[in-house]
């Protein structure tokens, strides 16, 4: 619910007096047209800005009389929605955000009815832990696998009406993640992994601005092709 409040509620929460993180729009929009949108202030804070996450949201709603829910299902739920949320802006889906949204949601993707990779652990962790991270299901296919690059997010979220984008993209991106993820997992920092991370980007590395090493090849191989390197 929050999600979908925040993707319909976002270009117009400026309407609100107690909203801190911009001016108001009330005098550009016009009254009528805020109005329209009154039921979304209650996405605003008592101290002006954004409620995130569904934790806050009961909190501000039903819980002023009772004790806080713990701090720590708090940063878990805002993690979640800091490393994985994108609305339906289509530009924020990028590989960043996918290894951001596996790194925070990999240990509860288990959650998941439709996730295939291994049993359930609904059963164990419990309801309200996995509705803590419920933004991850994104993160799973229509087939029960895990997505693993943005295309593939892309793919799933916003473009099941269009062409798919070819074969070979995905593959490239596919070999790119499976080369060179790791993750918050420092153990999975090995030379085997640095060295097949190499033979699968040494061709592109002079997509990224840091490297010094040959002047960028950006502008000629194309922010398409340079963007499935991005790992």
């Amino acid at each position: 619910l929050v999600t979908k409040c925040h993707n319909v509620c976002r270009s117009r929460l400026c309407c609100f007096d107690s909203y801190k993180l911009q001016g108001s729009c009330r005098a550009t929009v016009g009254e009528d047209e805020c109005e329209l949108y009154s039921l979304c202030e209650q996405l605003i804070n008592e101290n002006g800005g954004e409620v995130k996450t569904f934790i806050e949201l009961d909190l501000k709603e039903f819980d002023s009389d009772r004790p806080e829910i713990s701090t720590s299902e708090q940063m878990i739920e805002k993690d979640v929605f800091d490393a994985c949320y994108f609305g339906n802006d289509e530009s924020r889906v990028t590989q960043e955000l996918v290894t951001k949204c596996h790194n925070v949601c990999r240990s509860r993707l288990c959650c998941f009815d439709s996730y295939k990779l291994q049993g359930s652990c609904r059963a164990t962790v419990g309801e309200d832990e996995c509705e803590l991270y419920s933004l991850c299901e994104q993160l799973i296919t229509a087939d029960g696998h895990v997505v693993k690059t943005f295309i593939e997010l892309d793919l799933k979220e916003f473009d099941s009406d269009r062409p798919e984008i070819s074969t070979s993209e995905q593959m490239i991106e596919k070999d790119v993640f499976d080369a060179c993820y790791f993750g918050n997992d420092e153990s999975r920092v090995t030379q085997e992994l640095v060295t097949k991370c190499h033979n699968v980007c040494r061709s592109r590395l002079c997509c990224f601005d840091s490297f010094k090493l040959e002047s960028s090849c950006r502008a000629t191989v194309g922010e398409d092709e340079c963007e499935l390197y991005s790992l």
